[in-house]
């Protein structure tokens, strides 16, 4: 391949800072389905790479190894993290620029946005030959029309000023430039609240409380400049100027929002505090007493998930035992089928039909048997049909299923983003047009078969709710999900009555 062919040089149209549309574009829409072996390494390299533990004492070989497996299987942010390894003084194993490009090529040819996006960096930057500025923002003009939230916040930003900067800075395209911003919020983008804050802060009480309210959701989506903004906020910063969005100075909350800026400014993103309500509700809602530990505050906004479902050894078995993370093909994807055959001819498992007419029934126990080739069938096992009426189905081995959600679940608790709760006695259930009919956090879904599950139906989908108060409405957040196609599942953990009448305590 010719150099003028790589992706780092796609012929891209010019930057156009004035243009007059925007079409909001979601990546997680675009991008390639993720195998689950290839998550799995990708949980452990980001669980290995613990912001709690010095940069010198955390085993970057092994995280580059994990990253590099998972990006060998396409799991497009694994390239891109490798490729920030490379480029980094980290102690990995390559640290060849160009090995770097190439993941970011690899991760462009599959489609990937965000991938767009950080070849728009490596041009600014110069790290690809001839790269500048100019070649740069069309890469982020790309990538923010592919629906990367990364270019969407960037390019929202710069474009959302009231007037041209000389030096090309910004440009006033306010319009776009929210708009932008708004589809990259949609996406869970944090930082795009604290750029949208500012642009719906306004005069009127309204537009302040417009700003508050996208403030509060940064600050659940991971977003430190929206903690440190509110904390400043609520600290009385323009307050005589009348450009403060509170009207008031609260101390009180002041103090939460910089401890909670200073725990997301370490995590550099990672950690989510969905319900943040728990422990630090807008406004005129009381706040609930807090026992000044940092870690009881954060804890308690983090999402939660209730305890792993116990194993279920012992269930089956003799033949009819299957290893607990095996399963075994069904009855339609049988590989062959036997009649008038007392011996095993192959090891594996095994199920026993007769037919009655065009119908099928299962005989015998209704659960796979394995055999050993040159056993005998146990033709007891299937009652009063004679040998000729019965066929043997071959189902093979049992096979190792793909990681699942436990596995994610365990890595997320071990590295301190998921908090576990008790088993509520019963899930109570609503729909998110309905009043909350329990005080506690409720996790949101949406059917998978909806266009938007993909985006929605995330680990961090979490919110605090109180008794009567409605569900979060998803358009306030820009996604196109009505209220009532979502259903919330109760998960507990309210706060408890607190020593006086009408107040609260943070419990976890």
């Amino acid at each position: 391949m010719s150099t003028p062919d790589l992706p780092r040089y796609e012929k891209l149209p010019p930057f156009s800072p004035h243009r007059k549309s925007f079409t909001c574009v979601y990546q997680d829409q675009h991008i390639p389905p993720v195998d689950p072996q290839a998550e799995l390494w990708f949980q452990q390299a980001l669980a290995l790479e613990d912001l709690d533990i010095y940069y010198k004492n955390r085993d970057y070989p092994r995280i580059y190894q994990l990253y590099q497996q998972a990006a060998e299987r396409n799991h497009w942010k694994a390239m891109l993290n490798l490729a920030s390894l490379i480029l980094s003084d980290y102690a990995v194993p390559e640290h060849d620029p160009e090995v770097a490009i190439q993941w970011v090529e690899k991760a462009m040819r599959i489609g990937v946005p965000d991938a767009y996006d950080m070849m728009g960096t490596y041009h600014q930057n110069g790290l690809v030959k001839g790269g500048d500025a100019t070649s740069a923002y069309a890469f982020f003009q790309r990538a923010a029309d592919m629906g990367s939230p990364s270019a969407q916040e960037f390019l929202g930003f710069k474009m959302s000023g009231s007037y041209d900067s000389p030096d090309g800075e910004f440009w006033g395209n306010g319009a776009i430039g929210t708009k932008m911003l708004e589809c990259a919020l949609a996406q869970g983008f944090g930082d795009a609240a604290d750029d949208l804050g500012y642009l719906y802060k306004g005069e009127t009480p309204d537009s302040k409380l417009k700003a508050l309210r996208v403030f509060q959701e940064g600050v659940k989506l991971g977003s430190a400049k929206c903690a440190n903004t509110l904390y400043t906020e609520f600290n009385g910063m323009n307050l005589s100027t009348g450009r403060n969005i509170v009207g008031h100075v609260d101390k009180a909350r002041a103090e939460r929002y910089s401890r909670i800026g200073d725990a997301l400014e370490h995590y550099q993103g990672r950690l989510k505090l969905p319900n943040l309500d728990k422990v630090l509700p807008l406004p005129p809602a009381p706040l609930p007493k807090w026992d000044g530990d940092k870690k009881t505050l954060i804890d308690a906004a983090k999402a939660v998930t209730p305890p792993p479902k116990p194993l279920r050894s012992g269930q089956l078995e003799g033949r009819e035992f299957i290893p607990e993370g095996y399963a075994v093909r069904r009855l339609s994807e049988r590989l062959y089928t036997v009649r008038n055959k007392r011996s095993v001819p192959e090891s594996g498992y095994w199920i026993a039909t007769y037919a009655d007419g065009e119908k099928h029934f299962l005989v015998g126990s209704e659960n796979p048997e394995r055999y050993r080739a040159g056993e005998q069938f146990e033709l007891s096992r299937v009652g009063w049909l004679s040998e000729e009426e019965i066929q043997w189905h071959f189902l093979g081995e049992a096979h190792k299923l793909p990681p699942q959600r436990e596995a994610f679940v365990a890595l997320m608790n071990k590295a301190g983003w998921l908090r576990q709760v008790a088993d509520v006695p019963a899930r109570v259930r609503c729909s998110g047009h309905q009043k909350c009919p329990e005080t506690g956090i409720w996790e949101g879904r949406i059917a998978d078969d909806h266009p938007h599950a993909r985006l929605y139906n995330r680990w961090d989908q979490q919110a605090f709710v109180e008794q009567g108060q409605s569900f979060p409405d998803p358009r306030a957040r820009f996604l196109d999900v009505a209220p009532e196609d979502v259903g919330w599942i109760w998960l507990g953990s309210a706060n408890p009555d607190g020593d006086a009448s009408g107040t609260r305590r943070i419990v976890l």
